[in-house]
């Protein structure tokens, strides 16, 4: 029988030692990743109502929306690594700041600017990974910094909620001194990766901006079929637990609910890849797609925290399966010198439906019921499913590497 340590060794197994740092750092940073879920429930246990809280929820959007544009040409201009730095170090103060707001203008400018940097330490880090590693071992690299951030935040959650009781200022602190913590990895054990750090600037130069990103269609179709994806999505953090309130349902349960995510996510992350091997990148967000649509459409069914808890595994197998592949699939499109660009468009892409998602679920909640927003989740799901497997005509993918 293979010991646990050698099971784990297998996992990084042909990955270079900087990525074993980030996978370090990112899993330190997710230990104490409190600000997304909590953010909403942090606001309304202040005497917002559940259409200000969406409103605070869109200015996070909002930022994150921002944000892809910018890191992504900072990441491919002044670097990967500064770039990731200063982001994670915004992202700590604005950490703070929400734990402190008490009006509802610093609220959301502190709620912009968590958007913004943490939103853009993702395509740095998208960049860093596919600098460093292979083609065949991106999708296993991508994975597992997904596994990282979701086995701190497994211990997060549970934490989160315990502390959220106590007061809800503790669960953003303890957010922002784990994002320095990070940024402190990263100074100490990562190194530049930028082509721009070894080519001529004006080779780099002669492709900046975001003109060739535009001009590769099937990566816009990609972009295109995320956007519902992410409408769906991002409903987790916004209209997900003011549903679960208005059943009677703690904040600590509510953590424990999406902790049933992050269990699937720790014990089937490392091996989505193999499990998902014979699958192009598209046909594989296909699945995925459809998945999340389901099991966000089952909450509609449900009362209890058991039926939140098995809807939630339905979508979690999604979500296993779209972290590899989206991330593989924009690295696999992208040039070198413009892999910032890419991972920023991305970004973009989800920000805009991030931005959105919040106001127009708890609009839809507070006029229609929990039935009519779920319902319509379980049919923006079908329609990224749809979109992705006509995505697979191009045919530029290919399968995902088995680990």
């Amino acid at each position: 029988m293979r010991r646990p340590g050698a099971a784990l060794a297998r996992l990084f197994e042909g990955l270079p030692e900087t990525f074993v740092w980030l996978f370090a750092g990112g899993f330190v940073s997710a230990l104490a990743s409190f600000v997304f879920p909590f953010l909403s429930l942090a606001l309304t246990a202040r005497g917002a109502s559940p259409r200000g809280a969406g409103l605070a929820m869109s200015a996070l959007g909002a930022g994150i929306l921002c944000s892809g544009p910018l890191s992504g040409e900072l990441a491919d201009r002044l670097g990967r690594r500064r770039t990731l730095v200063l982001a994670l170090l915004v992202a700590a103060a604005s950490a703070a700041a929400l734990g402190l707001a008490a009006s509802p203008r610093l609220t959301f400018l502190a709620a912009f600017l968590f958007g913004v940097s943490s939103s853009g330490a993702a395509s740095p880090i998208q960049a860093l990974v596919a600098d460093l590693v292979e083609p065949p071992l991106r999708a296993r690299a991508y994975g597992l910094l997904y596994w990282a951030s979701n086995l701190g935040t497994g211990v997060s959650l549970v934490l989160g909620g315990l502390l959220a009781e106590r007061s809800f200022a503790l669960p953003f602190f303890a957010d922002a001194a784990t994002t320095i913590l990070f940024a402190l990895v990263v100074l100490a054990r990562v190194r530049e990766t930028s082509p721009g750090a070894r080519t001529p600037p004006s080779r780099v130069a002669a492709r900046a901006g975001y003109r060739p990103v535009l001009a590769d269609r099937a990566f816009l179709a990609f972009l295109a079929a995320i956007f519902p994806f992410a409408l769906v999505f991002f409903q987790v953090g916004a209209t997900l637990p003011i549903d679960m309130a208005r059943h009677g349902l703690s904040p600590a349960t509510y953590g424990v609910v999406l902790s049933v995510n992050t269990a699937l996510i720790v014990v089937l992350q490392p091996f989505a890849p193999r499990l998902l091997g014979r699958l192009s990148y598209p046909h594989a967000l296909a699945l995925s797609s459809a998945l999340v649509g389901l099991g966000f459409g089952a909450y509609a069914l449900c009362g209890s925290p058991l039926g939140f808890a098995l809807a939630t595994a339905v979508w979690s197998l999604g979500e296993i399966g779209y972290a590899p592949s989206a991330s593989a699939y924009t690295a696999l499109l992208a040039p070198p010198e413009l892999r910032g660009r890419y991972a920023g468009a991305f970004a973009l892409a989800v920000g805009f439906a991030g931005a959105l998602a919040p106001l127009l679920g708890t609009s839809v909640f507070e006029a229609l019921g929990d039935r009519a927003l779920f319902g319509l989740c379980l049919g923006l799901g079908a329609l990224s499913s749809s979109s992705f497997l006509a995505l697979g005509r191009f045919r530029r993918a290919g399968p995902l590497p088995a680990p």
